[in-house]
């Protein structure tokens, strides 16, 4: 499933269109325990992170702990703020000799430099697809060609008019969405990701397909209200290509979505980074709220749901917190002896 690395350094994409059997994340499957965990083998290659970790062996020192935290309503609120007591939180913890790694959906340019700069030992992005510490990236997963214009044509068919695929080049978004960060302001304003997004029917993929012409780790997507098309209707329709997750748009769509790579997601991500960096998976511990976290929430050693979290999150883990708003994060840190 991982990339392949030729002889100098560069990553050819995995075919990931051979695979036909994916299941939805929408619940209804069997990841109902962490025995049910996923593993992926991956390939470190050579490039260079962004965020300066501060990792120097590959042996876990006693009694720390290895943390992965989601970034959008785990970390940080719907207002894209991170409360002081977490920022405390996490400060204390590394002082303390415990390991910290963001693990969010979003792509490593989409995350802010704000985020970046509170010192994270190491970043796992797009859902797991993506892993950088030491100053290299140690895995990164790309999505097949015919996968990107599979779902594009879906997307188009079903009138689906809000999507976008992320990775290491940006954020390629149809007009739709684009029209939907406009009216919410600030994350198409943002000066540090203008040059980042791209409208992709103003791109000029010279007569290539759209697969064929961007590089992306993830997909998602919001279909409007009154559109009849269901999740499961697209879970069904795309399970050749993805893995498919609900989204966070619930408040304004009644189908909405995020396309992983099949086998690969948070879980493995955790499991992959523990193994590099000689920590055993029961001294991992992973905080998060949404469907995306579902993954590292069962593989984890300690998993931490929080407040706001939705409730199949809430059932899965091992301990539910306070809301992000409410300094659920720090109260969590506190509980886990992290602080």
């Amino acid at each position: 499933m991982s990339d392949i690395s030729d002889a100098n350094g560069m990553n050819r994409r995995d075919d990931m269109g051979s695979r036909d059997c994916v299941n939805c994340m929408c619940g209804k499957g069997d990841r109902d325990s962490k025995d049910s965990r996923n593993r992926s083998n991956v390939s470190p290659d050579d490039r260079q992170v962004s965020a300066e970790p501060r990792i120097s062996g590959q042996h876990a020192p006693t009694g720390s702990k290895l943390v992965f935290i989601d970034i959008d309503g785990t970390l940080a609120d719907e207002h894209h703020h991170v409360p002081q007591s977490a920022v405390d939180a996490c400060r204390q913890a590394q002082r303390n000799g415990h390991l910290l790694f963001i693990c969010t959906g979003r792509s490593l340019m989409k995350i802010e430099q704000s985020i970046l700069d509170l010192g994270f030992d190491g970043v796992v992005s797009v859902a797991g697809a993506r892993a950088d510490i030491n100053g290299r990236t140690l895995f990164e997963h790309l999505i097949s060609p015919e996968a990107i214009d599979a779902a594009t044509a879906y997307f188009r068919e079903h009138d689906i008019r809000n999507y976008q695929w992320q990775g290491p080049d940006g954020m390629y978004v149809s007009r739709g969405y684009m029209q939907y960060l406009q009216a919410k302001g600030s994350a198409w304003k943002d000066p540090q990701f203008a040059s980042r997004w791209h409208v992709i029917e103003d791109l000029d993929t010279h007569g290539q397909s759209l697969g064929a012409s961007i590089r992306a780790s993830k997909g998602s997507y919001f279909a409007d209200r009154g559109n009849p098309t269901s999740f499961e209707d697209t879970c069904k329709a795309l399970s050749r290509w993805f893995t498919a997750v609900p989204g966070t748009y619930g408040k304004i769509s009644d189908n909405h979505g995020e396309l992983l790579i099949p086998g690969v997601d948070k879980g493995t991500a955790v499991a992959q980074v523990a193994r590099t960096l000689g920590y055993r998976i029961e001294d991992t511990i992973a905080l998060g709220d949404g469907g995306n976290d579902m993954a590292m929430i069962l593989a984890a050693g300690t998993s931490v749901a929080m407040g706001n979290g939705i409730e199949e999150i809430k059932q899965a883990a091992d301990m539910v917190t306070d809301s992000v708003e409410d300094d659920g994060f720090a109260h969590a840190f506190s509980r886990l002896g992290l602080i």
